[in-house]
């Protein structure tokens, strides 16, 4: 995945594993709500991370802090923005589609995407 950041290669991998749903020919069929809401959730995972790791942090919040919170609205965006383009009216498979609308952390989010 080269030079891409780490929220946007977990961000390519989530969309992985609903592409390949989309191809095993599943039964749910993918709404531009369920992009949105995979998209909050990610930023949500992102924001909860960022937090943690930054309460241990020694200097406490600045522009760090700025730059993370834009990263994660970034992850979000795109990720909604290309589900929407690419997944959206597709079959997908609602079981990998629920664990990644329940996914609260990142750490579940790559659960979900584990084959």
């Amino acid at each position: 995945m080269g030079s891409r950041s780490l929220g946007e290669q977990r961000a390519a991998v989530a969309l992985l594993v609903l592409a390949s749903a989309v191809l095993g020919g599943c039964t749910k069929t993918m709404s531009e709500e369920d992009c949105r809401t995979i998209g909050e959730g990610m930023r949500a995972a992102w924001a909860a991370e960022a937090k943690r790791v930054g309460s241990t942090a020694k200097g406490g919040p600045g522009k760090a802090s700025v730059v993370i919170d834009s990263e994660g609205e970034r992850l979000s965006s795109e990720w909604t923005s290309d589900c929407k383009r690419e997944l959206a009216g597709s079959k997908v498979d609602p079981g990998e589609l629920g664990c990644l609308t329940r996914a609260k952390t990142l750490e579940e989010l790559r659960r979900c995407a584990a084959p």
